[in-house]
């Protein structure tokens, strides 16, 4: 964990300052959730294969005998927010938005920090793609305001309850006969989470991955025409992006569209 020195919070300061204005633009209110809940909050919400639950929260016991746990993501503890606080009876969509520290227990390496800042947009009571169009429009705009050039969005859809399934099956009987050339950690998801072999940066596994399956060929219909009018919203807002079919999330709630946003120069790195 580290401090943010005096020098530094000009910059902190700088994007909270640009992203609530943003956000709020769009049509976002601001709530906050506690640091600290319910440990079973996140195993029910993230998921207990996920390598959040299983290797990176930080767990608290009390006194009275609860498991507790330091938040290690926005989303689960919105969403308990949004029910127990009767949100679902307001006008729908309820568009949220936080920012704050979150805390994992992430192996030390350059870049990564157990306690780490993030910025979060939640809309609830609306799935159609407009919504996940103007979710990537809005983190562009931000990004944009704060001068960062030459950006493009990396999508992918990983389907919904109807579809993945029949393309985890495939994804695992492909990925059986393979085992010796993935890594250890990989081995384990493909019992747990298969998904999750597509994001490993192993050099070997990345090479047994462009072999696989790829799950934008296995949508059902719904979900096919719910990623072809994301993309389509995107062009008509003018916004570059990459179909990358490899790009998941290992999180047990995400269904449909996934992106991650990067400067070109970042990709060339890469």
């Amino acid at each position: 964990m580290h401090d943010i020195l005096p020098e530094s919070q000009e910059y902190f300061q700088k994007f909270y300052a640009v992203a609530k204005d943003v956000a709020e633009f769009y049509g976002f209110q601001r709530i906050d959730t506690p640091i600290v809940e319910d440990a079973e909050l996140y195993e029910r919400g993230t998921g207990v294969a996920t390598d959040i639950v299983e290797k990176q929260m930080y767990l608290l016991k009390t006194r009275g005998g609860d498991t507790l746990a330091l938040r290690p993501e926005f989303t689960p503890g919105i969403a308990r927010a949004y029910l127990q606080h009767g949100m679902i009876n307001l006008p729908q969509p309820v568009k949220l938005y936080t920012s704050g520290q979150l805390f994992r227990y992430e192996h030390s390496q350059a870049g990564r920090f157990r306690q780490f800042h993030q910025f979060d947009a939640e809309v609830f009571g609306e799935t159609s793609p407009a919504v996940d169009a103007q979710i990537i429009q809005m983190f562009t705009v931000i990004l944009n305001e704060l001068k960062i050039k030459h950006i493009l969005v990396e999508i992918n859809s990983v389907g919904d309850s109807q579809c993945r399934p029949y393309y985890k099956k495939l994804l695992v009987n492909f990925l059986r006969s393979r085992q010796q050339q993935l890594c250890v950690d990989c081995r384990r998801r493909l019992r747990e989470n298969p998904l999750r072999t597509l994001d490993c940066k192993e050099e070997k596994c990345q090479r047994v991955r462009q072999q696989a399956p790829q799950i934008l060929d296995h949508l059902c219909e719904e979900c096919k025409k719910h990623f072809r009018q994301v993309l389509e919203f995107l062009d008509e807002a003018d916004i570059p992006y990459h179909l990358d079919p490899y790009l998941v999330r290992g999180l047990d709630y995400y269904t449909k569209t996934v992106f991650e946003i990067f400067s070109e120069r970042q990709i060339k790195q890469q």
